[in-house]
């Protein structure tokens, strides 16, 4: 599942080591009192998984076949996909779930944030509202910064200052061009929060920007969307003297430098090491830095002072000229200035006006939508766009999450579930304890470290308590939140600013490492390595991945218990603080982790940390599990799946079949593959099992393809 990379959390002074890769172990800890009957649980599970394998496939000569065969053949890909597994079609019931709390209407019973999220929905849904305001609420916005200078003449002067631009939109619209600023938890101390000054994102997959040509029908689809956009907004300003050719030769500019921005973009392969990035100064250090820079133009002097002053005194937050800050990227700082030195005005106008545009153009009109979609499905290889509903869905659990979650727990979370799943947690850490002890490579202090991480591990279940409250719910949310049910643009905009400015003042506050860095209503799991807490929200607590009244503990040890093991491996992936004593031998084992072959499509150093992950959830399921069976005696075979023992069950067609299942294509594989952080999943099954010997001989598999 998810890592969150933004936040790394370290123990003063250490950090140690990778763990259940390297010993077999067993232990004795048991937890849930699982059935130990065929129930109508145990059938209903057998047959979903019956129909999803293969059976008349050697798993010797095919695994990943045997274990999603039939459920590959019986689920073809949407044609608004770019891929089709297991986690997407929680995902679509998750959608549905939601779209049925949201279409209700308001209701003065409920909490006031869940009945602003109902009215966003219903704005967002109400297209003829939007069409009718068409390109205006965006042209106020874009005019309120001095105009998009590609929609007028040549010949107009441009007062731009970059600076104070994107100052202003950081504050708006939680969004960084150029330089990205926030805070966070601090990485060595952990009782307060710091200010991170790192690289800003960019338009596209830097792979893509670094190799036009290889990706040329991306990139001239993108030049069309850019140029169309423009058009649109110049028709609509009634800029007559502004021609197609100088719109297109602005664009030519434009990606002329998004091409140079990738280039000296720092990439995910060499932003594994955590340390190189944390480079703490005061703001008057960082004034005498980069000062030293030898810029010529104002356009590429910053004063940091003003810059962060701007930025946090909307929110009162008063900053000196002594503040702290992490400078995130050195390098990326010093040729940032350089190429600004450079760059027209225009040209860094157009740039960060057209991140504007595309941020908001489409939530105005379906001109401006239908841009974006063809876009999309350009990049993707979608022949299809989402439905209007799931895109309206998906954009309200994303700002009001907290919102709809409460309801959403209330009609469709089991309130045993929590106890159940913290038990399999306990009985997982301790699993991956017992590695650690007796593990040959580390020394005592290592472990010792080691354990207390887990030990110190927080984990977070279902949902936090205070979502099902009223009066907790308002108070995280409404104060000063006005909400429309008629403008979907205005909506949007005060969400955004809200939810900015809550980051922003959260600066002087003191850290909370139970604080929950997801919304329980979304599908995945997280390790967020800062707070070293994992979260299994509610979303992913349901079948396959987990489920009560009669379902075996082996689908469910094959399912969230592979999960769980993953997010608790995150806390010792190749991104964690090593001591230097084990550096190297870590590293060395941590080698075996790679792809044999990186390429354009599976990056071997990026997916490392997932490899490693996958390997350590399953094989800690696995030896969990049997301790579950020697202490509680082993479960009944599945209907139709006497064939194989509990061992072989668990984590072969299961796991294959419950987590990593799915369907793409090469042309709508490519380009998310060279943007993530993970293989795609055939190669994660295989990948996992290859190293996973105990499972294999188990299968009596020799070789897996």
């Amino acid at each position: 599942m998810r890592n969150i990379r933004a936040n790394r959390f370290w123990y003063s002074g250490f950090i140690i080591g990778i763990f259940s890769f390297l010993i077999y172990i067993v232990t004795c800890n048991p937890i849930a009192d699982y059935p130990q009957s065929t129930t109508e649980g145990f059938n209903e599970a057998a047959l979903s998984l019956i129909e999803a394998m293969d059976l008349d496939v050697d798993p010797c000569q095919d695994f990943y076949q045997f274990a999603c065969g039939g459920w590959i053949k019986k689920n073809p890909i949407p044609q608004s996909k770019s891929r089709w597994s297991q986690i997407d079609v929680l995902r679509d019931r998750l959608i549905n779930d939601l779209k049925m709390i949201l279409e209700q209407d308001v209701d003065d019973q409920d909490p006031k944030p869940l009945n602003s999220a109902r009215k966003i929905y219903k704005a967002c849904m109400n297209t003829r509202a939007i069409q009718n305001l068409g390109l205006k609420p965006l042209i106020d916005v874009l005019e309120n910064y001095g105009g998009w200078p590609i929609t007028k003449s040549f010949h107009e002067e441009i007062h731009f200052d970059w600076k104070a631009v994107t100052a202003s939109l950081r504050t708006m619209y939680r969004i960084s061009y150029f330089i990205s600023v926030y805070n966070d938890m601090d990485n060595y101390d952990t009782q307060r929060s710091s200010i991170y000054v790192d690289q800003g994102s960019l338009t596209l997959p830097q792979n893509i920007l670094l190799n036009p040509k290889d990706h040329q029908k991306i990139i001239e689809a993108y030049f069309v969307y850019v140029s169309e956009s423009a058009k649109a907004i110049r028709n609509a300003l009634g800029s007559a003297d502004v021609t197609d050719e100088q719109i297109d030769s602005d664009v030519g500019d434009l990606l002329q430098f998004e091409f140079e921005l990738a280039n000296i973009t720092i990439p995910a392969e060499a932003r594994r090491d955590n340390s190189r990035m944390y480079n703490p100064m005061l703001l008057t250090e960082i004034q005498s830095w980069t000062d030293e820079f030898s810029c010529k133009t104002h356009q590429a002097q910053m004063d940091w002072f003003d810059y962060i002053n701007k930025i946090y005194s909307t929110v009162n937050v008063n900053i000196s000229t002594h503040e702290r800050i992490i400078i995130v990227e050195k390098e990326y700082l010093q040729n940032l200035f350089a190429l600004l030195d450079k760059t027209s005005t225009r040209v860094v106008a157009n740039y960060i006006m057209w991140r504007l545009v595309r941020l908001l153009s489409p939530e105005t009109s379906s001109k401006m939508n239908n841009l974006a979609i063809n876009f999309s499905k350009a990049l993707y290889g979608n022949p299809q766009s989402e439905t209007r509903m799931n895109s309206c869905v998906n954009q309200v659990n994303s700002v009001l999450g907290f919102a709809v979650s409460g309801k959403y727990v209330e009609k469709h979370f089991q309130g045993n579930i929590k106890t159940q799943v913290d038990l399999m947690i306990k009985n997982l850490k301790a699993t991956f304890v017992k590695t650690i002890a007796e593990a040959d490579w580390m020394d005592d202090t290592t472990k010792a470290i080691a354990k207390e991480k887990v030990d110190y591990m927080i984990e977070l279940v279902g949902f936090p308590d205070w979502i099902t409250k009223k009066q907790d719910l308002e108070t995280y949310y409404y104060d000063g939140l006005v909400i429309s049910a008629n403008d979907h643009f205005k909506n949007i905009q005060n969400v955004n600013v809200r939810l900015t400015r809550d980051g922003l003042r959260s600066l002087r506050r003191k850290t909370n490492r139970t604080r929950w860095i997801t919304f329980p209503s979304i599908v995945n799991a997280f390790y967020a390595p800062k707070y070293n807490s994992i979260s299994f929200p509610a979303g992913i607590l349901q079948p396959p991945y987990f489920g009560l009244n009669g379902r075996s503990a082996a689908m469910n040890y094959g399912g969230i218990g592979v999960v769980i093991g993953h997010e608790i491996t995150h806390g010792f992936d190749d991104k964690a603080k090593w001591l230097v004593i084990i550096e190297t031998v870590f590293f060395a084992k941590a080698l075996h982790f790679l792809l044999k072959s990186t390429t354009n499509t599976l990056n071997g150093i990026t997916t490392l940390g997932e490899n490693m992950a996958d390997y350590g959830g399953v094989r800690e399921a696995f030896v969990a599990y049997r301790n579950y069976i020697a202490a509680n005696g082993a479960e009944p075979p599945l209907p139709g799946l006497e064939r194989f023992t509990s061992e072989q069950f668990i984590l072969s067609p299961n796991f294959a079949n419950t987590i990593e299942c799915s369907v793409r294509n090469f042309r709508k594989t490519l380009v998310p593959l060279i943007s993530s952080g993970s293989n795609p999943r055939l190669h994660r099954v295989i990948h996992t099992f290859h190293y996973f010997k105990t499972l294999l001989e188990s299968l009596s598999v020799l070789q897996v393809q």
